[in-house]
C-alpha cells in the first residue's frame, strides 16, 4: 500500500487512484496480455520483467540469463493457489515449460488488468506511471520476447549490456565493482560472438 504522504501528494496533483502492484500482479497481468497467450519458457518471464524498468525486482545473473527470486516465489504461490498451470511442451524444435492462466487465474488476472487500467501505478516507492501505459509497454515486450529461444534471449541481454553498460548491469545487483566489470566485458564479447554466429547460421 502507498504511504499516506504519497496518497496525499497524488491527490493534490490529481493522480488518483494509486495502485501498488505486487510481483504476483505483474505475473498475472503479463499472462493476461496479448490475448492471454501463455508464456513459452520461464526464462521469458524473467527476461521480460527484468527488461521493464518499472518492476521492482531483485535479480541476479543465473548461468546465462537474469533470474529473480521474487518471480520464482510468485510462480510457486500462483500455482499453489490454482491460478496458473505449467506444462512441458515441444515447440519450435525445443522442449518448453509453458505457463498459462487457469480459469480461476483468468478471473483474477482480469481484476488486476482493471486495477492497472484505472489507476496510476506506484513503482519503486516514488514513481507514478499511468496504468494504461504500463499495460501497453508490457504487452509490447511480451509480443517481442515471448517464445524466443534461450540463445535469442541471451543475445538480447548481451546487446543491452554492450550498449548500456554500467546502468544496465547495476540492475543485476552484482557483488562488487570488479564483478560488474567482468560481466560487462564478457557480455560485450558475447554480443560480438553471437552476431558472428547469427550471420554464419544465416549463410549456412
Amino acid at each position: 500500500m502507498p504511504e499516506d504522504w504519497q496518497l496525499e501528494l497524488s491527490k493534490k496533483i490529481g493522480l488518483t487512484p494509486v495502485y501498488t502492484p505486487s510481483h504476483e500482479d505483474f505475473v498475472l497481468l503479463l499472462l493476461y496480455l496479448d490475448g492471454r497467450t501463455p508464456l513459452y519458457g520461464e526464462e521469458a518471464l524473467h527476461v521480460i520483467l527484468f527488461l521493464y524498468p518499472y518492476v521492482p525486482l531483485s535479480s541476479s545473473p543465473s548461468i546465462f540469463l537474469p533470474f529473480s527470486p521474487d518471480l520464482e516465489k510468485s510462480l510457486i504461490s500462483l500455482k499453489d493457489r490454482g491460478l496458473i498451470e505449467e506444462k512441458t511442451e515441444f515447440r519450435g524444435g525445443r522442449h518448453v515449460n509453458t505457463i498459462r492462466l487457469t480459469d480461476r487465474g483468468v478471473a483474477e488476472a482480469r481484476k488486476v488488468f482493471s486495477e492497472f487500467s484505472n489507476s496510476w501505478i506506484l513503482v519503486h516507492g516514488f514513481v507514478l506511471r499511468k496504468g494504461s501505459e504500463v499495460i501497453s509497454e508490457l504487452e509490447a515486450l511480451k509480443k517481442t520476447y515471448n517464445d524466443k529461444s534461450p540463445l535469442e534471449l541471451l543475445k538480447v541481454i548481451a546487446s543491452k549490456v554492450e550498449s548500456e553498460g554500467d546502468a544496465f548491469v547495476k540492475r543485476l545487483r552484482l557483488q562488487s565493482e570488479r564483478h560488474e566489470k567482468l560481466v560487462i566485458g564478457i557480455a560485450k564479447q558475447l554480443a560480438r560472438d553471437l552476431k558472428v554466429l547469427t550471420r554464419e547460421s544465416y549463410f549456412f
